[in-house]
């Protein structure tokens, strides 16, 4: 594909042009690489704030396209298009760098930080930082200057900082005029503020590409093209320099450890398989003892050998991998004991639908649970549709056992797990990965989660974390079945700048993977 002044953006809904700076730039800047090249195929969305999906793929593209204040790089937070930032009592105050603009050329100042602060509020976008349940974040701005802005909290907690450092800065003289972000694909609704542009997308074929965008100020893109292509065998497409970096298979581990050529980036336990409950369909597992059952009836293990090929582990009952900061080895464990659930179905005659993804391992894993199960006693039907259908039957509710697979377990827990199991705040992440159990509250569990994330003393806040994994671990609210480890494997000679993040290990959706440092 080369470079044409004219670049087709498609969408599911319209055909329009864009001409990014880049392309009619005179002079063409260096890169550490022309060209990366990653597997594509699956429609990710539009990667714009309103209409990307929701999951970790559709955030990361929207992120390469637009800029937030702040990003975390393998210690803690960084600047991203604030160069600084003060954190006094709730106010929070930003120092843009100089000389910012978006994709279009026009300035980006804190008018535009402050209009995205209260355009989100009356427009969440799909990956929202500053909604808090059914409150707001964000109490009042104050726009000092065009480079400084102070941000009142409504309520500071140990994740403040970085949520208001993570919403997407949009242009204030493109969405000012537009009433109804979440259908406008009109002039300028891919006009971002991020490091890259996006000079074609296609939602049929699941193809992206991104153009550098050259009067970034913060930091210097690494590639001067970014390339999401459909691939059929993407071990095959690796082998043959199609793309560049791609999951090394777990039966070909010895193979491409022992190549000095081959970088490796592990995800330790970051993928990971729960089972739902959706109480208010299945009111008899209310019981706890028939949930515990349902632990019993797994081969957990079974599906860590058969499916995994060992890489990974049997989940812990109180949801946080082994091996994180936060993990609570003194959480109760469930044995795989298949008598004990026969005699606790013995009788009861239940019939569940499992609802599951048609990709990936979650049709496989679904198959040995209904085994297990229905080896207990229990009548199982799996059903299986692509991955965002089954992503809006879980949201909307429309399940009643659902099998939910993703990554970002390895990640920051006090991030996502409040979103799971607090009443308050639960079922509110707008990701399949982040919904709770439906029908089900527990009052103990509810105050730990909401009080940990007001905690700044970090002791004092793994220690709650730990409680209440351990609440968690003993109620059941659900079946955390396992955890998968994985590599990522690129060669090293061509670009060695992958890397994961202190909380999140997905190297590929990493916007700092594509910079150079």
């Amino acid at each position: 594909m080369k470079n044409i002044n004219f670049c087709f953006i498609i969408s599911a809904a319209a055909f329009f042009t864009l001409t990014p700076a880049s392309v009619l730039a005179a002079d063409e800047p260096s890169y550490e690489v022309e060209t990366l090249k990653l597997e594509g195929g699956t429609d990710w969305g539009t990667p714009n704030p309103f209409l990307h999906q929701s999951r970790g793929p559709g955030q990361a593209k929207a992120a390469l396209v637009y800029g937030s204040l702040l990003e975390k790089d393998e210690k803690g937070d960084i600047g991203w298009l604030a160069e600084d930032w003060t954190v006094e009592d709730n106010v929070f105050t930003f120092t843009l760098y100089d000389g910012l603009t978006f994709h279009d050329g026009d300035d980006l100042t804190t008018e535009d930080v402050a209009f995205s602060l209260d355009y989100y509020k009356e427009f969440p976008p799909v990956s929202n930082s500053l909604g808090t349940g059914e409150d707001y974040l964000v109490e009042s701005y104050e726009i000092i200057d065009d480079q400084t802005i102070a941000i009142t909290a409504e309520e500071v907690s140990a994740d403040t900082l970085s949520s208001l450092g993570s919403f997407k800065i949009i242009p204030k003289h493109i969405w000012e005029n537009v009433d109804d972000p979440y259908t406008y694909t009109g002039d300028g609704y891919l006009t971002g503020s991020g490091a890259y542009m996006c000079t074609s997308y296609d939602a049929a074929s699941g193809s992206y590409e991104f153009t550098a965008f050259d009067d970034f100020v913060p930091m210097k893109p690494a590639a001067q093209r970014i390339l999401f292509v459909p691939v059929s065998d993407p071990l095959l497409a690796f082998e043959n320099g199609e793309i560049d970096i791609t999951s090394m298979p777990v039966d070909l581990m010895d193979r491409y450890k022992n190549d000095a050529s081959i970088g490796l980036v592990e995800k330790s336990n970051d993928m990971g398989y729960k089972m739902l409950i959706n109480f208010e369909k299945c009111p008899e597992f209310l019981d706890k003892e028939l949930r515990a059952a349902l632990y019993h009836a797994l081969n957990r293990q079974n599906i860590v050998d058969s499916v995994f090929r060992g890489a990974g582990s049997v989940g812990s009952a109180g949801y946080v991998p082994e091996g994180g900061l936060y993990y609570n080895d003194e959480c109760t464990t469930y044995e795989y004991d298949p008598e004990a659930a026969k005699a606790a179905f013995d009788g009861k005659d239940i019939k569940v639908t499992l609802l599951a993804a048609d990709s990936g391992n979650d049709v496989s894993i679904a198959e040995l649970i209904k085994i297990d199960l229905e080896a207990s006693g229990i009548e199982v039907e799996v059903v299986s549709y692509e991955s965002s259908t089954r992503d809006e039957m879980i949201n909307s509710g429309d399940y009643e056992f659902a099998l939910v697979g993703n990554g970002g377990w390895g990640n920051n827990p006090p991030t996502y797990m409040r979103t799971i199991f607090s009443d308050i705040s639960k079922n509110k992440g707008g990701n399949p990965h982040s919904m709770g159990p439906i029908g089900y509250s527990n009052e103990e569990l509810t105050q730990l989660c909401e009080a940990q994330a007001d905690e700044t003393d970090f002791d004092k806040r793994l220690q709650m974390f730990k409680d209440i994994q351990k609440i968690v671990s003993d109620e059941i609210p659900l079946i955390v079945v396992a955890n998968q480890s994985s590599y990522s494997m690129y060669r090293k000679d061509y670009y060695d700048g992958w890397m994961k993040t202190y909380a999140y290990q997905q190297a590929e959706q990493n916007r700092l993977s594509f910079m150079s440092r």
